[in-house]
């Protein structure tokens, strides 16, 4: 439970730390004006569990055994960095089928090593790839805490 909990709100977090830094760094080019809106996030486990399980999203339908396509985006990093997450996916589903502690430790290692790598890709992008960018991580983020909940059945 903590680690879902953990995922949601580094989620949240990575999304509203990308828009922010994002509309103050690359303000509107022709006018100069900035596009900076305030966001409130109250940090409170029954809020982040509620926003995830009413949200009627499609972002949040999505099955955890398939593979997603990675949109490409101008920046390499951020394209080699989301095709980093299908290896380390099927490995976590190997190590789940197999019910493999250590591996499954080992490879939860790996998984939060890629979400600290990925909450800096945002600010390599561009306004208009940020949106495609934070949807496709929500995702794969999505997916892993899926496979998660497969773990504690």
């Amino acid at each position: 439970m903590k680690k879902l909990l953990f995922s949601f709100m580094a989620t949240g977090l990575l999304a509203t730390t990308l828009i922010s830094c994002q509309s103050n760094q690359k303000g509107t080019q022709e006018t100069g004006a900035d596009s900076t809106q305030t966001i409130t996030v109250e940090d409170s486990s029954k809020t982040a569990a509620a926003a995830a399980t009413t949200n009627g999203s499609e972002l949040l339908k999505v099955s955890p055994n398939v593979k997603l396509e990675a949109p490409q985006f101008s920046n390499e990093d951020v394209n080699n960095g989301f095709t980093q997450f299908e290896p380390i996916k099927q490995e976590y589903m190997a190590a789940i089928n197999a019910n493999d502690a250590a591996k499954i430790k080992e490879v939860t290692a790996k998984y939060n090593s890629w979400i600290k790598n990925a909450a800096t890709w945002g600010s390599k992008l561009t306004k208009d790839e940020n949106q495609m960018y934070i949807d496709h991580y929500t995702k794969l983020v999505t997916q892993w805490d899926k496979l998660s909940l497969k773990l504690k059945k």
